[in-house]
């Protein structure tokens, strides 16, 4: 059996497969007959969860189809999604065991921005004043506008060398895709006189992702009227939140990549085209692995219409109560441990997530970030108690056997997580007036990652280093280091401690610098200090 159009009806006779609750092929002619919902970056989370609301919606009889983009290279989304006839198998893994499987069809289009074609099939679509919600999984680092000195950052800088709106410029960055199309819009609307409001949700894991899109693309389009490229009337337009709004969300699901055991059962299951893909480094399939557990939580701050999202795990509150879920998610609760246990997993080669959790040092080591020292600084966002919310990740989300994540994947990108996921909480403490001097795990948590620089594992041996932005420039500073010689480890890691853009604080102005300093020094001290470090200092 394949995942595709024609084999829908061979797919009915699967037993507990749900399939869609209407006809594919007609709400794919219907959606690119009249869009609604632009999407970019169709990858495992957009799957399992985004794809999955429109489907839902779609279900009950209301037309909000997504047109799914790919900014980059589209061989992921030709693989994903392409291969598929737009539709993905999500097979939700229990931490019993069981699992559910369904035919995912949210999406009516797939469009590719490398392709002249899809291009301009997607400047036509942004161009339609149906379409009310543009939509983004793209990382944190895809929304980077750096413009230190008045110079941009190099992929941006040579796309404003573009016409704003070409398609060499939307292919160089995601934000310059998303300002293109922005001026195609404003141009539709002012050929025809009428508003056509649109809202720009950033679906992204970090904080205030919403303000920070919206800052990335007036960052780009302040450039754009600088050098004239446009008129100050554009500008105008997005910078009134009446014709495009970005509210802030919170989005929580873990979508691992796709695990091979999940491909050989479904195999054994009769499907034919669910095997995992390596074509580049990054593992693909036609199916998304994912754990029940979900959250959506958005700003009630839309330009013009929006889903009726009530009822599919989608909650539209004021943005008080968004930022309080946030915080207590991104910034106390859940990534703040997720990235603690990626770092002691790369450098101890624990092979998945929930393996780390059987460890009694790590999982004592996590629970003292989230209990002992998150805690203080959490506010109740009523959607979800945060104790509640604390004890699912640690008893039931993290430890679920069945949703095996690689430790290297959420190690991706620390440099940019670390101040969001630790720091707010160390801005918090200190204007609070609570001891930051008492903190004990986000000190060793750093500490462990500074030694995951080093590019040495617990035994001395290479390790690679998951992509990071600011990877080459970090691990410059441990060049040449090695086990048990630690006569310069103040002074080589000072620099690193001082960055407030990495930790969020000035970290040597405090009393956690030397603490990070010390844990540092004890895990490089000789091989095997870093699994002795640990349980000395959490396995009590």
């Amino acid at each position: 059996m394949e995942l595709n159009l024609k084999g829908l009806e061979e797919l009915g006779s699967v037993e507990n497969l749900r399939l869609p609750a209407f006809a594919v092929a007609t709400m794919q002619a219907e959606g690119r007959e009249n869009p609604r919902w632009i999407h970019v970056g169709p990858g495992n989370l957009f799957r399992a969860y985004v794809a999955r609301v429109a489907d839902d919606l779609i279900a009950r009889g209301e037309h909000w189809p997504i047109v799914a983009v790919a900014p980059r290279d589209p061989g992921d989304m030709d693989v994903q999604l392409g291969d598929h006839d737009l539709m993905s198998l999500k097979v939700t893994l229990n931490p019993d065991g069981t699992r559910e499987e369904r035919v995912v069809a949210g999406i009516s289009e797939a469009l590719a921005v490398a392709r002249e074609a899809d291009y301009r099939r997607l400047v036509e679509v942004a161009r339609n004043p149906g379409v009310a919600l543009m939509s983004f999984t793209i990382t944190e680092k895809g929304y980077v506008i750096t413009d230190s000195a008045g110079d941009l950052q190099p992929e941006v800088t040579s796309g404003l060398a573009e016409a704003p709106g070409s398609q060499e410029a939307a292919a160089a960055h995601a934000m310059l895709l998303t300002v293109g199309l922005l001026w195609e819009r404003f141009n539709a609307v002012r050929d025809s006189g009428k508003p056509a409001p649109l809202t720009l949700l950033s679906f992204d894991n970090f904080s205030h992702n919403g303000d920070k899109l919206r800052e990335s693309v007036l960052t780009i389009v302040s450039k754009w009227l600088e050098q004239g490229a446009v008129p100050r009337e554009f500008a105008d337009w997005i910078g009134d939140e009446g014709n495009v709004a970005f509210p802030i969300t919170v989005i929580d699901k873990i979508t691992p990549r796709p695990s091979p055991a999940v491909a050989a059962d479904l195999a054994d299951r009769g499907f034919t085209d669910m095997e995992v893909t390596t074509p580049r480094r990054t593992p693909l399939a036609g199916f998304v692995n994912t754990e029940p557990t979900e959250y959506l939580i958005i700003e009630d701050k839309f330009a013009g219409e929006r889903p009726a999202w009530e009822g599919l795990g989608v909650d539209v509150v004021a943005r008080e109560t968004c930022d309080d879920f946030e915080n207590m998610k991104v910034t106390t609760c859940l990534n703040p441990l997720h990235t603690a246990l990626a770092v002691a997993g790369c450098l101890l080669h624990f092979p998945t997530i929930d393996s780390e959790m059987r460890d009694p040092a790590l999982a004592a080591l996590v629970r003292e970030l989230g209990e002992r020292e998150a805690m203080p600084v959490v506010v109740d966002p009523g959607i979800v108690k945060p104790e509640e919310f604390l004890q699912e990740v640690l008893e039931v989300r993290f430890p679920n056997r069945y949703l095996p994540d690689d430790p290297a994947r959420i190690a991706m990108d620390t440099s940019q997580k670390l101040p969001i996921r630790f720091g707010v909480t160390l801005k918090k403490y200190r204007e609070r007036g609570l001891d930051l001097g008492a903190l004990h795990a986000i000190p060793f948590v750093f500490a462990l990652w500074l030694r995951y620089l080093t590019g040495l594992d617990d035994n001395g041996a290479p390790l690679e280093i998951s992509s990071d932005p600011l990877g080459p420039e970090l691990q410059a500073h441990f060049q040449g280091v090695a086990l048990g010689e630690n006569d310069d480890a103040e002074a080589r890691l000072a620099p690193l401690l001082a960055r407030e853009d990495i930790f969020g604080i000035d970290l040597t102005e405090t009393p956690l610098a030397a603490k990070v300093t010390d844990f540092y020094k004890e895990m490089m001290s000789a091989p095997g200090a870093i699994r002795a470090t640990v349980d000395k200092e959490f396995h009590k």
